[in-house]
């Protein structure tokens, strides 16, 4: 599927390349005055255009692979605890499933945890960069943008997440927090259900769709 997303979507930036070279190839055709000069500005064009396409082709294969290259004072929206342990109220994976994570990761982690979050998401979107096939990444950023109230952002951070590590049931707990704090309840639901699913033992995840219900 993403391989024809990414072969059309070259194929419609091609064109768009090839009309606003509209003029540069009317000069190219003035210039070849011979009717044997025509074969030659065909094929060097159709080379350019074969070589354009590999390396847009490449660019968006490295974009999606990027995606895949993604938080008020209410009640129903979660709160800041303890400040020693003040981001603890989403749900932390096991360590088991931790990876192999990049400096910046380490780093903005250790901000992050002392309350700096500007220079930490400076620093997790480098971790994102350097290693963007790792969920835990894309989590940690979603983590800080709930911190900050920012759900919007939370949310597609978090969405990523979900996306890449389909099975681990905090990713959809903690973009079911970003759901409710958006106000978005329904979708809240749906994200907490499927934690659930994937782990009916944990209890937050039974009193968070609870609270959403009755909410």
């Amino acid at each position: 599927m993403w391989s024809q997303v990414i072969f059309f979507t070259a194929v419609a930036l091609v064109i768009i390349i090839l009309l606003r070279k509209s003029a540069g190839a009317a000069a190219i055709k003035n210039i070849s005055n011979s009717a044997s000069g025509a074969p030659n500005v065909f094929i060097s064009g159709l080379a350019w255009v074969v070589k354009l396409i590999l390396s847009i082709g490449t660019e968006l294969t490295y974009l999606f692979k990027s995606k895949l290259k993604n938080r008020g004072g209410v009640k129903s929206t979660p709160t800041r605890v303890s400040s020693s342990n003040s981001y603890a109220f989403w749900d932390e994976e096991s360590p088991v499933s931790r990876v192999e994570i990049s400096s910046h990761f380490d780093e903005a982690d250790k901000l992050f945890k002392r309350g700096d979050f500007e220079q930490a998401e400076k620093l997790f979107i480098k971790a994102a960069t350097s290693n963007p096939g790792d969920p835990k990444v894309y989590a940690r950023l979603g983590l800080l943008y709930l911190q900050q109230k920012n759900f919007s952002d939370a949310i597609e951070s978090l969405k990523v997440a979900a996306k890449l590590d389909k099975y681990n049931p905090s990713r959809h707990y903690n973009l079911s927090l970003a759901y409710m704090g958006n106000g978005d309840t329904q979708k809240a639901i749906a994200s907490v259900r499927e934690a659930i699913t994937l782990d009916p033992v944990t209890q937050k995840y039974r009193q968070l769709l609870e609270q959403l219900l009755n909410g």
